[in-house]
């Protein structure tokens, strides 16, 4: 089971950037119209969490990641932005966007370390880049805590993939560079914690043959000493999230429920959404198809495979336990784990649907990665695997790199208009830009008062209706308009008040969702 294969070398060259641009303009064919879009409510709440907080207590939380602080990774997000550009959604919604698009190539660099294959790195990250069912991770601005978690979360797995790719022992500097990309993953999101059992499995896989106790110990010390650390990080985080003071497990959507019948409901449904597959994946539908997969693992002698078949167990453990069932853009690093398996299976089925087109004579083309590793596992041909045995039946008379190349753009082109047609059948642009209106209405109203509370003032909210699911909404978005900390802002009927404080109110505001009406101001005393 472990990997003896020299380590290859990996160089980026001319098709590889053609491969990524070809990406990047795909993703941008869907994501482009996003920049019409407004701010969600949560947004409102999560950017005013951080105002509320300041600067500098939101950048210490970056560091204090073990405290209970509500994700401090959105400081990096949301407060420069703010102090740029107030609460114009334009700017927010193309740094989103290029966060998204910045994620390509560093996962197509993260499937070509690991498969060795251009064609598998680029189907993979095909199905990865945008995904309809996923689309809110490019919509919806509150989703960009999953979108900095996956970044951060590629990022510092493709960078120690990339080292240990050439077997280079990480030194510290280098560490620290992995466990401080790490911490920002889990400062954006707690989806990061798998990232160290992730990185272990990938050294169990990649890991030679002991000969001794002592080669074991050696290879221990140089290769599991980074996820042994990066799982204390996970550790000391684990326990200020959950047992901190300000923990959200006391909040039922943050309280798991641990039990065996929630785990597989939950990655049913995480498999009806990134298979497009509505409610056809039953529980038992979903066991069948992980035995698949862990067959097809098994078989296919393949460090990859096996690696990602562990992914698709291993990743969403953070959401499986949670109610309401999440979705959408929490399933971002589940889908590269599917995505390569299926990038995978569909370039083991062009190398075989591509025999009859074989010259004689040319030089083996197809993973050639896999290949030389199994002359090197279990003895060598006895242990063969099926798709392996064909794949060195062949040798010599490899498919042509044309046959290749037609047969995976046919396959990628296939698949992006199935995505195109899935895109426009779900009305997802228009569904999704249409989420934050009511939002940039209540901003507009209050633009129009162009008021300007004096500092220090005190100022009263009037809601005539219910405008949000959570009544506080109003108050930050006021905050978030006037930005001045010095302003005490209240609700009617939230915050409490005595007659005599009433009274005393410098600012009574009465507020729709698209108008606003000063009732009293300073200069002009009204009655209650």
């Amino acid at each position: 089971m472990h990997d003896t294969t020299p380590a290859p070398t990996h160089r980026c060259t001319r098709a590889d950037a053609i491969c990524v641009l070809l990406l990047i303009a795909y993703f941008l064919h869907f994501a482009l119209p996003a920049r019409h879009g407004g701010f969600r409510e949560d947004e409102m709440m999560n950017l005013w969490t951080y105002w509320h907080l300041g600067a500098f207590q939101s950048v210490l939380g970056l560091a204090r990641f073990w405290t209970s602080y509500y994700r401090p990774g959105g400081t990096l997000y949301y407060l420069p932005l703010y102090h740029f550009f107030g609460l114009n959604p334009l700017p927010y919604r193309i740094v989103q966007i290029s966060i998204l698009g910045l994620s390509i190539p560093i996962a197509y660099y993260l499937a070509r370390l690991l498969a060795s294959s251009r064609s598998v790195a680029f189907l993979a990250v095909l199905a990865f880049c945008y995904h309809p069912y996923v689309a809110n991770l490019v919509f919806v601005g509150a989703f960009i805590y999953d979108v900095l978690c996956g970044f951060f979360y590629l990022a510092a797995l493709t960078y120690y993939v990339h080292l240990r790719e050439q077997d280079i022992r990480l030194r510290p500097v280098q560490l620290l560079i992995f466990l401080l990309l790490y911490v920002l993953a889990l400062d954006s999101k707690e989806m990061a914690v798998t990232l160290p059992a992730i990185v272990l499995i990938y050294e169990v896989l990649k890991a030679p043959r002991w000969a001794s106790w002592n080669a074991f110990l050696s290879w221990s010390w140089r290769c599991v000493a980074p996820s042994l650390m990066a799982g204390a990080v996970t550790a000391i985080y684990l326990y200020g999230k959950l047992y901190g003071s300000g923990s959200l497990t006391w909040l039922d959507p943050y309280r798991p429920r641990y039990s065996w019948h929630q785990f597989v409901a939950s990655n049913a449904k995480f498999l009806n959404e990134l298979f497009f597959a509505k409610d056809a994946i039953t529980p038992k539908t979903f066991w069948i198809l992980w035995v698949a997969v862990f067959i097809y693992a098994v078989f296919r002698r393949d460090r990859t495979v096996r690696l990602m078949a562990v992914w698709v167990v291993i990743v969403p453990l953070p959401i499986a336990f949670l109610l309401p069932i999440r979705g959408g853009g929490c399933l971002y690093l589940l889908l590269f784990g599917w995505a390569m398996i299926f990038a995978k299976v569909a370039c083991d089925l062009i190398a075989l649907i591509s025999r009859p087109f074989m010259f004689p004579d040319q030089p083996v083309a197809v993973d050639r990665k896999t290949e030389a590793r199994s002359e090197t596992h279990d003895g060598g041909a006895a242990g063969d695997a099926p798709i392996l045995g064909i794949l060195r039946a062949t040798a010599g008379k490899t498919p042509g790199w044309t046959v290749r190349i037609v047969l995976v753009s046919v396959l990628a082109v296939s698949f992006a208009l199935f995505t195109d047609w899935e895109n426009r059948r779900l009305r997802t642009v228009p569904n999704l830009l249409g989420v934050g209106e009511k939002v940039s209405h209540v901003i507009a109203a209050f633009d129009s008062l162009n008021l300007r509370p004096a500092p220090h003032s005190t100022v009263l909210l009037k809601p005539d209706e219910q405008l949000f699911k959570n009544k506080w909404h109003p108050l930050f978005i006021a905050s978030l308009v006037w930005n001045d900390h010095s302003l005490q802002i209240g609700i009617k009927g939230l915050t409490k008040l005595a007659p005599e404080q009433l009274e005393k109110v410098d600012y009574v505001i009465s507020l729709t969702e698209f108008h606003a009406t000063l009732i009293r101001s300073p200069g002009v005393h009204q009655s209650e």
